[in-house]
């Protein structure tokens, strides 16, 4: 697993979630955890702040600052009582910004989908996704909701023979040596463009084989009339996955659902992590 696993904190009602279950995976994997509380969620909410009055402005500041402090003082303990090396950051500016620069010194970034109850101002929609593209580093994407009892024992990953793909294979390559099971799913393969490119059948099978993770178990999908997503999601089901592997944008029809209309209730309504890369 990573050396040092990175975990946004903020005031959002999924936040002792994420706090909990990154400390859990820090310790499983013996890895050391940073936790990123940036001041200011969404730049332009805060400075909407001083258009109210002086009383009003004072109140919220004064509840943020001791919602910092209560967060910063809940990790610490939890980390000191795992036994699990922490750090915090309180980094200044826009979340994004400040989210991108810092998963650049680690080696996973733990985020979360906005819940059903959650402003702009706790947590920006499509943050997540925005941090991938920027980072350069992956983000382990939970679900709001449901037990997660596990993560990268069961591993679905998402293989389209792009970019986007393989780097999330490398980028999960710790998780993936301790994995018990491997399933790598292909949607929609170009046949022709394989022959043509001697790209052979048993050729992904080899290549996990030379780096010893399991024999996957191989699945074709055709996503007509289903979408990529719904795919990717009830294979997941069906095989009992613990974690989903994927690019980010890889494939034109992926991109479409990581970013399109369908992205908020797919990823908001998950029950299985996802490990985005690009």
């Amino acid at each position: 697993m990573p050396g040092r696993i990175a975990i946004h904190l903020n005031d959002d009602t999924v936040c002792e979630r994420r706090m909990d279950i990154g400390l859990r995976l820090a310790k499983e994997r013996g890895a050391e955890v940073v936790g990123i509380y940036p001041s200011a969620s969404v730049a332009g909410l805060r400075q909407d702040e001083n258009i109210l009055p002086q009383e009003i402005r004072t109140t919220l500041r004064k509840q943020r600052d001791e919602h910092l402090e209560a967060t910063r003082t809940r990790f610490l303990d939890k980390a000191r009582d795992l036994g699990v090396q922490a750090h915090w950051r309180v980094p200044h500016g826009d979340a994004e910004e400040s989210l991108t620069l810092h998963a650049r010194y680690c080696d996973l970034l733990i985020m979360s989908k906005a819940g059903v109850n959650d402003s702009p101002a706790s947590l920006r929609p499509n943050l997540p996704e925005a941090v991938v593209m920027a980072s350069g580093r992956p983000v382990l994407l939970l679900p709001n909701h449901g037990a997660i009892d596990t993560i990268g024992r069961r591993i679905l990953f998402c293989w389209d023979q792009r970019r986007e793909a393989a780097r999330a294979f490398s980028d999960a390559a710790l998780l993936l040596r301790d994995c018990l099971t491997l399933t790598v799913l292909e949607i929609d393969r170009d046949d022709t463009l394989m022959r043509e490119r001697d790209i052979r059948e048993d050729d992904i099978s080899d290549y996990c084989a030379s780096l010893g993770y399991p024999t996957p178990r191989r699945l074709l999908k055709d996503s007509t009339g289903y979408g990529v997503g719904n795919v990717i999601l009830n294979t997941a089901t069906d095989t009992d996955a613990d974690l989903i592997v994927m690019g980010a944008y890889g494939h034109s029809r992926m991109r479409q659902w990581i970013m399109g209309g369908a992205t908020s209730t797919l990823l908001s309504t998950m029950t299985v992590p996802v490990l985005l890369s690009n």
